[in-house]
């Protein structure tokens, strides 16, 4: 058997890198895999990870081990369900029967089972999350120490294995949520910062990092499909106003406004994305030059005809938007092309007067 320190250093390694493991497989939200199955395996995995800790006894002294199997249905408890819970503590109960059917193992399931009791009151009764652990880890100790004592292994009480056990498993359990907790926010941090690297924070539209992957998609799609490929860009007339009159804040409120529609009236595969400012853009798969042109108008009147609510709901404004747009290959020869041909018939719309929407023509180079 190892000693304390030893068997207590390698317990903890075992648990981490099993907790970092899990953290791979399981790397969305406990809500996102809330099914039984899901919770069956959560249970199936943290019950496996308390045998693996029941082979890795710390010995401390004569005749006498402790390990930290507890600290999975612990874990179980705090980040999963009763299910997950239930499929541990049987785990562990089954493989200590397995060692040998004595006294011992009788006493290891009403350990199990009042541990588990405990850490499922607690954890819903309070609410300081260190403190509901400490309680936790102290009474499932206290329940240890009292099974000691009335079901003695040895007839003398060992001490030293009850000092032992009280250390080891408060800070194995310590450190355990801590790492779970600290891996749990850093994929969260992980999830968050990559959303932001392809997704505009005020309005949940795709940003230009976005649109440039899609329009790209787009090109290698229209090799194979040789269908048509519409950019529609929109500019809100007279921003600067609305920033200027109302403030900066009320303009972000236009802006997510603006993305509502825009979300509302895309089509299935159309990407929508704000390309920056007050500058909207919408990728559209086989689309003709005409049906472009219909649907830039009917979205320049739903825009036109829309309240925009401001200041806490007590006033409301209108805007328009100008709109310009060009189609691969009715008006626009060379695909890449595109995004630039469109942002010249977005120019010649607001300075043809706004509120208006161009297309782009090679012939006669912008088109009302």
């Amino acid at each position: 058997m190892l000693t304390v320190y030893e068997g207590f250093f390698l317990n903890l390694c075992v648990l981490i890198s099993s907790l970092f493991l899990y953290k791979q497989l399981f790397r969305k939200s406990y809500e996102e895999y809330h099914t039984t199955c899901m919770s069956l395996f959560r249970g199936f995995l943290a019950g496996f990870l308390g045998v693996v800790l029941m082979n890795f006894s710390i010995s401390t002294g004569v005749n006498s081990i402790i390990d930290l199997r507890i600290i999975p249905l612990m874990l179980v408890v705090l980040y999963s369900d009763w299910i997950s819970a239930s499929v541990t503590a049987t785990m562990i109960i089954i493989t200590r029967f397995m060692i040998g059917v004595n006294s011992q193992s009788f006493s290891n399931v009403i350990f199990i089972l009042v541990s588990w009791a405990v850490f499922h009151y607690f954890t819903k009764r309070i609410r300081n999350r260190w403190v509901c652990i400490a309680v936790m880890l102290g009474l499932s100790s206290l329940t240890y120490t009292l099974l000691v004592i009335f079901i003695p292994s040895t007839k003398s009480l060992n001490i030293s294995l009850l000092i032992n056990y009280w250390v080891v498993s408060i800070l194995g359990g310590m450190i355990s949520v801590y790492m779970m907790d600290y891996l749990t926010k850093s994929e969260q941090l992980f999830r968050q910062n990559k959303n932001f690297a392809f997704t505009d924070p005020l309005t949940g539209l795709n940003n230009v990092r976005s649109f440039d992957i899609a329009f790209n998609k787009a090109k290698r799609r229209q090799i194979t499909t040789n269908e048509s490929i519409s950019i529609m860009l929109l500019d809100i007339d007279f921003f600067k106003q609305v920033n200027d009159t109302y403030g900066h804040l009320e303009g972000d409120v236009v802006l997510k406004k603006l993305a509502a529609i825009l979300k509302s009236s895309q089509g299935p595969e159309d990407v929508v994305s704000r390309n920056g400012g007050e500058e909207f853009s919408v990728l559209i798969h086989d689309c003709t030059l005409k049906e472009a042109n219909k649907r830039a108008e009917a979205m320049r009147k739903i825009v036109e005809n829309s309240f925009f609510v401001i200041n806490n709901g007590t006033k409301s404004i209108h805007i328009t938007v100008s709109i310009g747009f060009t189609t691969y290959n009715d008006t626009t020869k060379e695909i890449d092309q595109l995004y630039d041909n469109a942002d010249q018939a977005l120019y010649a719309a607001k300075k043809s007067g706004r509120n208006r929407v161009c297309f782009y023509s090679q012939s006669s180079s912008l088109v009302n």
